[in-house]
């Protein structure tokens, strides 16, 4: 019935109205989306229409399904264990004076498996706690603590955002992984360390008082003495055994590490859904040790993790039934042919979609996956000068920008901080738009320095 730019559009429109105005959930609002371009598209017959949708969600749920998951597994032992309260005082006692380098830091390590809002949570309680004992510098913890946490949730697989986009760009977990670390210094730093001095020396803030189950938590975990938590090492290997097992398999593939024999142990153990799955056990183990006296009271406090990471693979896997159906309809020669007849470099027109999508209707992980859909077909039309990782990367980027009011962030933020509508605006949408907009030149930069081809 229609072309390509058409199906396209009609899917866009189809998601922002469904989740904008209709306030339908995102997972309903990707495949009914997907249905609807399957079937108005006049190279999907109608027939296949109904293959094509469930193809596209079973492949990527057969991919990341596990995954995602066991990563929302693996945050909730974090919290439950101590052990992201372990992580948190460690590095405020490392850098001591300078405080808001620890959240930073946090914030940064700790969005690699935990969700960004429950991130904040953790953090937001500790920075109120310091800002009463100093009485200035709320701002600058404030987005330091959120500049890590956003980037690397963002950037840093297997958050469910850029591991998507990951899975469909067919860029391996590895590459995507350290590529996304090292795109993300640098617009931490801008964001983080520079916007954060820039706006706290010209605001002052006094948060308000903030109420909720989730703060009460936290205040609990915060009393416990250094004896009750896991050593550092410990409360760190749930996240760093599985990204070292990954990334060495990884480098196996380009790089010998191991003979035969250690290499099919090395891409047994470097499979993401065993690492993931090896990170977990160690993390179940933590809450054992450390919070609760049996193993049937670990797994119960696990439960409503199952949940959550349920939803966000729903999701998820939605839009990859989304990116399926506009592969098939042919959006991606369009794309490329556009992309050519306009000049605008494949890594520009990445950046420009997610923005906008993350603009539109606010969830940063609608908007990656969606742009992915769009994007990942025109990579069979295209040779990249560039590793494609930096796509991920800069969808990322995109998909993080200028977070306000249709973004459950931004509720977030400012009601855990303690802050008023207008200074979130202040603090976290500059802040956010400042991190993408940077981060879309820092990776440009990095494509043209090492394209890794």
């Amino acid at each position: 019935m229609f072309g390509p730019l058409i199906c396209l559009l009609i899917g866009v429109a189809l998601i922002l109205v469904l989740i904008l105005y209709f306030r339908v959930h995102a997972f309903l609002a990707l495949i009914l989306s997907a249905f609807v371009v399957a079937l108005f598209s006049d190279r999907i017959a109608f027939d296949e229409a109904i293959g094509v949708v469930s193809g596209g969600f079973a492949g990527l749920m057969g991919n990341i399904g596990i995954l995602l998951v066991l990563a929302s597994l693996i945050g909730k032992a974090l919290m439950d264990s101590g052990s992201a309260e372990r992580i948190v005082r460690s590095f405020s006692r490392l850098f001591g004076a300078r405080e808001h380098y620890a959240y930073l830091a946090s914030g940064s390590i700790l969005s690699i498996t935990v969700f960004f809002d429950t991130v904040f949570y953790l953090l937001a309680p500790i920075i109120r706690s310091s800002y009463a004992r100093k009485k200035r510098d709320y701002a600058l913890m404030v987005c330091a603590a959120g500049a890590g946490a956003a980037v690397t949730h963002a950037l840093v697989p297997p958050t469910p955002g850029p591991l998507a986009v990951a899975q469909q760009l067919n860029v391996s977990l590895g590459s995507a992984f350290l590529i996304g670390l090292l795109a993300s210094i640098v617009p931490i730093m801008v964001g983080g360390i520079g916007y954060a001095r820039f706006i706290n020396s010209r605001v002052d803030i006094t948060p308000r008082r903030v109420y909720g189950a989730e703060e009460g938590e936290m205040e609990e975990m915060a009393v416990r003495s250094d004896a009750e938590l896991p050593a550092l090492a410990l409360a760190l290997s749930p996240i760093l055994l599985p990204v070292s097992l990954i990334s060495l398999a990884s480098l196996q593939q380009t790089i010998p590490l191991a003979g035969p024999t250690g290499e099919r142990w090395l891409n047994f153990f470097g499979h993401k859904d065993v690492a993931l799955l090896l990170g977990f056990l160690i993390s179940a183990w933590l809450i054992r040790r450390y919070a609760v006296d049996n193993w049937r009271k670990v797994f119960k406090s696990l439960q409503p993790a199952v949940a959550a990471g349920a939803v966000i693979a729903f999701i998820t896997c939605g839009g990859g039934a989304f990116g399926s159906v506009l592969a098939a309809s042919g959006v991606g020669e369009v794309i490329a042919d556009t992309a050519d007849g306009l000049g605008v470099s494949l890594l520009s027109l990445a950046f420009l979609t997610a923005a906008l999508l993350r603009v539109s209707q606010g969830s940063a992980t609608v908007a990656m996956i969606t742009t992915a859909g769009i994007v990942g077909p025109a990579l069979a039309n295209q040779t990249l000068p560039f590793h494609p990782a930096y796509l991920v990367a800069v969808i990322g980027f995109g998909a993080t920008t200028t977070s306000w009011m249709n973004d459950s962030g931004f509720w977030i933020v400012g009601q855990m901080a303690g802050l008023s509508e207008g200074e979130t605006l202040k603090l976290w949408t500059v802040l956010l738009t400042i991190l993408a907009f940077s981060g879309y030149f820092w990776v440009a930069v990095l494509s043209w320095l090492f394209p890794f081809v």
